[in-house]
């Protein structure tokens, strides 16, 4: 999309994952329906690296941009939007062990401010979103999007269960105009299971890539011909591939079924308001939990805002995926049903996309500026 007219801008916005960096340009519509598009992008390994030395190679992306942009004469402004790991407390800084997948070892990345270390380095203001709420962001815009989705989320308050590599989650105010306003920390990866098991397992640990992979795995010790590769995406091809073994078109669903099972419980958790946070310490004698600690503890008032929420987005690369998503979401519905919670209804994002983190970083620069965009400033 060419940026050339007075009612659409640039934004450099930058997308920080456990595996990759995605910083880009995007270039997006200050008018309705905002339409958007990524004009350059730029991407790097996740360094295992210290905070300063993380920092200083985001920033060296975000500079080439800044350089892009004044070389190629863009229409912008001097505000970056980031979506990183981490649940962020009033200061911005990082709450003690929500992002444990940066850095050297665990707890590196504990209170360090991203927003404060890249202003330093980049000069802009920097707008920071957990990046599970910028995937809701963009998965809210896609559903918003969509005649037939739309009119089930004006003025509704959302839940957001994103399982992938991790697993993302939130919650958020849809106002009657489809405006998003995000609401909690953006973090169910922590999420206590209360009364599954010894109600001390972790959202994590049932519902992810990483958990549907252990189970195949564990699958696989039984099957003659081993299920290859051992990953969620498999399980949604072997879902439907009328040409797969019979036992493991079985072991698929099975797999299958037991993760919407947990998407049902974590649901059902949320609609009850019973939302409690471990977080997992490894020690040398095994793994230490700890409860509700008071920089990841929910508030009384975020408890109440998901009490009650019959309106949940599912996305993630494994609740986004077409086949295996819709199966979680067929098997939790009958899961709630079964435990008398009727009229939840699970709104899949449709498609996978490697943008969404990009995306939904820059849309939050529209909200948490939006004084500034209606006076139509620079900034």
């Amino acid at each position: 999309m060419a940026v050339a007219s007075s009612s659409c801008h640039s934004y450099i916005g930058v997308d920080v994952g456990g595996t990759k960096i995605q910083a880009g340009v995007v270039g997006i519509s200050d008018a309705p329906p905002h339409a958007s598009a990524i004009l350059h992008r730029l991407r790097l390994s996740t360094p295992a690296a210290a905070p300063a030395a993380f920092y200083d190679a985001i920033a060296e992306l975000i500079c080439q941009l800044q350089a892009r942009l004044a070389r190629e004469g863009w229409a912008h402004r001097s505000i970056i939007g980031v979506a990183h790991p981490g649940r962020f407390l009033p200061d911005g800084r990082a709450a003690r062990g929500t992002v444990p997948n940066l850095g050297e070892w665990p707890g590196q990345f504990d209170e360090i401010c991203p927003a404060k270390e890249l202003e330093r380095r980049v000069g802009w203001r920097v707008v920071v979103e957990n990046d599970a709420v910028a995937q809701m962001r963009s998965g809210l815009q896609w559903l918003l999007d969509d005649p037939a989705a739309r009119p089930a989320l004006l003025g509704q308050t959302v839940v957001y269960v994103g399982p992938g590599t991790g697993m993302g989650g939130g919650a958020a105010r849809v106002a009657p105009d489809g405006a998003v306003t995000p609401i909690t920390d953006g973090q169910l990866f922590d999420l206590q299971l209360v009364g599954y098991g010894e109600g001390r397992t972790t959202a994590e640990e049932v519902l992810t890539g990483p958990a549907i992979a252990r189970q195949v795995a564990a699958a696989n010790r039984q099957l003659a011909v081993p299920i290859h590769p051992a990953n969620a995406e498999q399980v949604g091809r072997l879902l439907e591939d009328p040409h797969a073994l019979p036992e493991h078109r079985t072991a698929a669903r099975r797999i299958a079924d037991q993760a919407g099972e947990m998407l049902g419980r974590i649901v059902a958790l949320l609609h009850a308001g019973q939302v409690h946070k471990i977080r997992l310490e490894r020690t040398e004698g095994g793994v230490v939990r700890h409860l509700d600690e008071p920089d990841r503890r929910w508030s009384e008032a975020d408890c109440a805002v998901v009490r009650g929420v019959r309106r949940v987005v599912l996305g993630g690369s494994v609740g986004s995926n077409p086949i295996l998503g819709a199966h979680l979401t067929r098997r939790a519905l009958e899961w709630l049903a079964g435990q008398g919670l009727t009229g939840v209804q699970i709104l899949q994002v449709p498609g996978v996309s490697a943008d969404a983190g990009l995306l939904g970083a820059v849309l939050a620069i529209k909200v948490k500026v939006s004084d500034t965009f209606r006076a139509g400033k620079s900034v």
